[in-house]
């Protein structure tokens, strides 16, 4: 008998079984494993082609010796963590995305199918999870689960676990038409202030002056509450968004880079902004530290903050208004207003309108006319605003 070299294959031969034909082949696997398959079919040539295809799926999975056909989504779920720790450590990920990405791995892809050996792992298998999720948890679990999946299936086909990534051709997720995202209106707008104006807690909280920051920027929660003063340049009006404050499981909160290179961004500020955070300077006496600190002049938590807005808005018509409406609200108002997509990805600091545009255009700083958009839109004109206190 010759010997087999790694990933080399014998001869296919043939029995019978039970008025069947069974083909057979030695096979060594690239750990060094002499291996037999069988495959049963009606005639030789059915039986030769079937033995056939999982003679290719046994050589194409495990080439480097790291994952076998044996090996489990699970086994190399965790060699995908472990290299996306790597990134983190390096700085190219954020650690709020390893987080997000484990929890999604602990809590629906290791239950649902992690037991799954990689020669089991087909497109089918992975569609099936993935609207199961979708129909139980919803979409949003869905779409980070088929995230997590697509990354996952294509590092494993770079370290030959699988011969392709099988989540490449799911069926595409679709959230509800009725989860579109919603804006506030200008009178909405100034009745959510009023309310948020008007309530202890809010105040108490530092609310008010923290939604009207973010309404006239745009930007995310945690960029918002990771600003310093030293960010803020009073005398040109503009505010350099540099970080975002995040938590990291086992480490506390933290100052954090931004979400991609198009998040470090230049703003200008609308003139009422820029007097309301005057004010708060000399309200506060602070020159250092984040704006919007905490009560010990550290950064806030944004889990807390969205918390407190969960508090205040229970109970009354605005029971939907997230901290990322207002988000949703300044894109709203400047495509109202005539700002083309550009100066709206830009004030935003999303990653991509188009790869032209991303690639070959200066975003350093937005142009004056989103500022002048959102200057016509003062949300205390004409009242008074003497409630927003800071005890």
């Amino acid at each position: 008998m010759s010997v087999l070299g790694l990933g080399e294959h014998g001869e296919v031969f043939f029995s019978a079984e039970r008025g069947r034909t069974v083909a057979m082949v030695y096979y060594r696997d690239f750990s060094g494993i002499r291996r037999r398959l069988r495959a049963t079919g009606k005639s030789k040539a059915e039986a030769r082609r079937a033995v056939e295809v999982s003679l290719r799926r046994a050589l194409t999975v495990g080439a480097d010796g790291d994952f076998t056909p044996r090996s489990t989504l699970a086994d190399g779920a965790r060699g995908w963590l472990a290299m996306f720790e790597g990134l983190v450590e390096r700085g190219s990920r954020s650690p709020s995305t390893l987080d997000l990405y484990r929890d999604a791995i602990e809590r629906h892809v290791i239950p649902g199918v992690g037991s799954l050996k990689l020669g089991e792992v087909s497109t089918a298998r992975m569609d099936r999870f993935l609207q199961s999720v979708l129909e139980e948890k919803g979409y949003a679990t869905a779409k980070l689960c088929r995230t997590v999946l697509s990354g996952l299936c294509g590092w494993l086909v770079r370290r030959d676990g699988l011969s392709v990534n099988p989540v490449r051709d799911v069926t595409p997720l679709e959230a509800d038409r009725d989860r579109t995202a919603r804006a506030l209106s200008v009178k909405e707008i100034s009745d959510w202030l009023a309310i948020l104006d008007a309530d202890p807690v809010a105040r108490r909280k530092d609310l008010p002056e923290l939604a009207r920051f973010i309404l006239a920027t745009g930007l995310r929660l945690g960029e918002a509450l990771g600003i310093r003063w030293s960010d803020v340049d009073m005398d040109r009006g503009v505010v350099n968004v540099e970080r975002t404050v995040i938590r990291v499981k086992g480490k506390g909160l933290r100052a954090s880079r931004l979400k991609s290179k198009t998040s470090y961004r230049v703003l200008l500020l609308p003139g009422w902004c820029l007097a309301m955070l005057k004010a708060r300077r000399v309200r506060l006496g602070a020159f250092d530290g984040p704006v919007f600190a905490d009560a010990k002049g550290g950064y806030r938590d944004r889990n807390n903050v969205g918390r407190a807005f969960r508090e205040v808005r229970a109970g009354t018509e605005f029971d939907w208004v997230k901290p990322h409406t207002y988000r949703k609200t300044v894109a709203t108002l400047l495509d109202g207003s005539g700002a083309t997509a550009r100066l709206i990805a830009d004030q935003l600091g999303h990653s991509r309108v188009s790869m032209t545009q991303d690639v070959y255009l200066g975003r350093r700083a937005v142009d004056p006319s989103v500022a002048l958009a959102l200057e016509g839109f003062d949300p205390d004109a004409g009242r008074s605003t003497d409630v927003v206190e800071t005890p």
